[in-house]
């Protein structure tokens, strides 16, 4: 609390705090405001993408357990995620003559591909921005401290403690602040990675559970 309202009251003037951490902190602001605008994209993604609805293809494939091919279609095309989209491609070329047994498998991994690649877009940048950001903030505190004790040595036999303090604070805020920067960003891909893992292994089941409900059928 105290370093807060230190921050505010005495140091935060516009952009005077970033100026005190050198140039580096201005480009931790930008990797910053990268990594939210990213967070910000994924979330409305998953949002769009629906993938909390997997539950729904679940109680279809109890539901219709033993049912026909084109029943099984109607009801997975009525919801809208990349599960469904796969399943659906899974049930079509189930009844296309134009598939065997090796292209069907082929033109099901390519469409699961391509969904997981649109959920895993910008995760990379995400990933990349989290890794650097500790690094470049503790660059940064190396170049201060650096410019600290070369103050210290102008200074000669005339050494105020005051101005090695002030330089070893101003030197730490690239630290602090590319910390902050990538805690965020480590935590949100984290989250992100477990979600598409998660939503992968259920497209696996979904698949097993829909081939074998076709097969049960012939």
């Amino acid at each position: 609390m105290e370093l807060f309202e230190f921050i505010n009251l005495n140091n935060l003037n516009n952009l005077g705090l970033l100026a005190k951490g050198g140039p580096v902190m201005f480009i931790l602001l930008g990797f910053s405001i990268f990594a939210f605008a990213i967070i910000f994209i994924k979330l409305i993604q998953f949002f769009s993408a629906a993938l909390s609805r997997t539950n729904k293809i679940e109680k279809i494939l109890s539901k219709l357990n033993g049912t026909n091919s084109k029943k099984l279609l109607v009801e997975i095309q009525k919801i809208k995620n990349p599960m469904a989209r796969i399943l659906e491609v899974v049930i079509l070329t189930k009844s296309d003559r134009r598939f065997d047994k090796e292209s069907r498998e082929a033109e099901i991994s390519r469409i699961i591909s391509i969904e997981i690649r649109n959920l895993e877009n910008y995760l990379g940048g995400l990933e990349v921005i989290a890794s650097i950001s500790p690094l470049l903030g503790l660059f940064g505190t190396v170049l201060g401290m650096i410019k600290a004790f070369l103050n210290l040595e102008k200074a000669g036999s005339q050494v105020d403690p005051a101005l090695l303090a002030g330089g070893i604070w101003e030197a730490l805020l690239t630290t602090a602040f590319g910390l902050a920067v990538a805690i965020p960003a480590l935590t949100a891909y984290h989250l992100f990675e477990n979600k598409i893992s998660n939503t992968k292994d259920k497209m696996k089941d979904s698949i097993i559970r829909v081939n074998t409900l076709l097969d049960f059928k012939k």
